[in-house]
């Protein structure tokens, strides 16, 4: 009797452990779920609440320069999601200088898509005395609407998530020449000096009577604005 009472009690116990265990294993991928979809707000793995608000690249349009370019660059943005409605993208570009040289707000309706070689966006409109640079730093800002159904970007405006944004490289690294496209770098937001900055800095060069510093925007792939 002692034993068969034990062997019930055994039976039972694993009986126990198994829907222990059971449970661990299904709520491992469940827990999980939330950090694996797009635009979720659960931490990423680096740390951070994805997507963010700040996209950063860098240009380099000089065949033969020192910084390797192979010639023209290409700049594409998109609105991936309907959540948000249209969106601005804030666009800031700087010299190797870390001088503002133009800026433009672009809109971008849910699922648009816009592009443009770094030249064409940059085209004659460059303020910093010296010419249109050969190497820089691109910093797009995805923004709500500012100015009614229009965006500027020397003109205080709420950064809202989650334009995505590529940048195509043609380069020269060893004496071999390729093609390559990287994805903007998501920094989370602007801190908020440089936010403060890139708004200030863009009012003025476009106000100050020169007749630059606007970038053309990106057009869609058919080579329309809208």
């Amino acid at each position: 009797m002692r034993k068969s009472s034990f062997n019930r009690k055994a039976v039972a116990w694993a009986g126990v452990l198994a829907m222990a265990l059971g449970a661990v294993i299904m709520l491992g991928p469940t827990a999980q779920a939330g950090t694996l979809r797009r635009a979720s707000t659960s931490a990423s793995a680096s740390g951070g609440a994805d997507p963010g608000t700040f996209l950063t690249g860098y240009f380099d349009v000089a065949p033969g320069s020192e910084a390797f370019g192979a010639g023209d660059n290409a700049l594409r943005i998109e609105n991936p999601t309907a959540a948000n409605g249209d969106l601005c993208a804030m666009i800031y570009i700087f010299d190797a200088s870390e001088e503002l040289g133009c800026c433009r707000g672009c809109p971008l309706t849910p699922n648009q898509l816009l592009q443009d070689s770094v030249e064409t966006i940059i085209g004659s409109s460059w303020e910093i005395a010296g010419g249109t640079p050969a190497q820089g730093v691109i910093q797009i800002v995805s923004a709500l609407p500012n100015a009614g159904p229009t965006c500027n970007p020397g003109v205080a405006y709420t950064p809202t998530a989650n334009l995505n944004g590529w940048m195509t490289h043609a380069q020269t690294v060893g004496g071999i020449t390729g093609i390559t496209e990287v994805s903007l770098t998501d920094n989370g937001a602007a801190d908020a000096t440089e936010a403060a900055f890139l708004i200030s800095e863009c009012s003025d060069i476009v106000s100050n009577g020169s007749g630059k510093g606007i970038c053309n925007c990106p057009t869609q792939p058919d080579g329309t604005t809208d």
